[in-house]
């Protein structure tokens, strides 16, 4: 999270990007009810460079597994510099989203935040061993290879649940669907899975 001591200019609410760093930007600011005097902006990584940052400075002890807790200081004096960086990089480039319209500079930020989130990154059941795009960090699978947004590719020719009736057991989520990981496959899954249950109890009707 970026705060500006003034308005950016920035004419879109929110955009996914062509980069190798940022992702995703939205105007958090802009959010209905949402009442403040700076222009705030929430800035996503892409997931190769998330996963390059878990490999410098890993979330995981290496031998215990136990969680590092994430610190300020590394979050507001390495990730958060170069998401807002780049961010600026994107929409200051006259050959890029903003074309003829693009920025001569961000005004001053007041206010950084950052956090890293590992779990964004789950690693599909589709990702083989053989995978390229399949990475290790710390005895955990993430998925360098995540594409911008709105995947609902089917990746197999599977329920996007598990569920087991006799045992009245299901799970839902982005790490059970057969569709891409993200919040869309994620909401698929749980609508699949909740037609399930309808019809398995005959409530569908």
């Amino acid at each position: 999270m970026i705060a500006f001591d003034s308005a950016t200019s920035i004419p879109f609410d929110a955009a996914s990007f062509d980069h190798p760093v940022v992702w995703f930007a939205a105007k958090t600011s802009s959010k209905p009810q949402m009442k403040t005097d700076k222009e705030c902006w929430s800035i996503v990584s892409t997931a190769s460079y998330a996963c390059e940052k878990i490999e410098e400075t890993p979330m995981q002890d290496q031998k215990t597994g136990a969680f590092i807790p994430q610190s300020p200081d590394y979050l507001t004096t390495v990730p958060g510099p170069e998401l807002l960086a780049a961010f600026e990089e994107i929409v200051c480039d006259k050959t890029g989203i903003l074309g003829d319209n693009a920025l001569c500079k961000l005004p001053t930020h007041v206010f950084m935040d950052a956090q890293r989130w590992g779990s964004a990154l789950p690693c599909h059941r589709h990702l083989r061993h053989e995978s390229s795009a399949r990475k290790v960090l710390s005895g955990v699978p993430y998925d360098s290879g995540l594409h911008p947004l709105a995947p609902t590719r089917i990746e197999e020719d599977s329920k996007s649940f598990l569920a087991d009736d006799d045992l009245a057991l299901y799970q839902a989520g982005d790490m059970m669907s057969n569709h891409t990981p993200g919040l869309e496959g994620a909401c698929l899954s749980g609508m699949d899975a909740a037609e399930h249950l309808l019809a398995h109890f005959g409530l569908n009707g």
